[in-house]
């Protein structure tokens, strides 16, 4: 089968580290089971985009696919070691700014691989754009 056009590529946008704190239950609502967990610190670096993340913002796990064999994801959730390799964990990322700089990210597709360990979460971000 022929597609309309090519595939798009994926660019890599930035990558973030953060410490954060333990996980805030949020209670069931009509997607599910809601958790929001505080960011304390980290850091974002790429070639768009960088900088160091300050407190008082927050992941509230809102777009984003774990998935792994069952024991793996609850030793995820009790924030024990657990090899990345052992489940997948990808992510929607959307970026609100205002600022004139960055406000092309406003409108971009972007996806990321992410890495969660007891304090800590990281992700790679990739953006779609046109193959040339």
């Amino acid at each position: 089968m022929d597609t309309l056009s090519p595939p798009p590529k994926l660019t890599h946008l930035f990558t973030l580290r953060c410490a954060v704190d333990a996980p805030m239950e949020v209670g069931h609502g009509p997607y599910g089971r809601r958790r929001c967990v505080p960011i304390k610190s980290g850091s974002v670096q790429g070639k768009y985009l960088n900088g160091e993340v300050v407190p008082g913002g927050a992941d509230f796990i809102t777009e984003g696919t774990r998935a792994g064999p069952p024991e793996v994801l609850q030793a995820l959730m009790e924030g024990g070691p657990v090899d990345p390799s052992q489940y997948w964990f990808h992510l929607h990322v959307k970026i609100e700014t205002g600022h004139e700089k960055y406000k092309w990210m406003n409108n971009r597709v972007i996806v990321g691989r992410a890495t969660r360990a007891k304090g800590e979460v990281a992700y790679d971000a990739y953006f779609l754009e046109n193959s040339p």
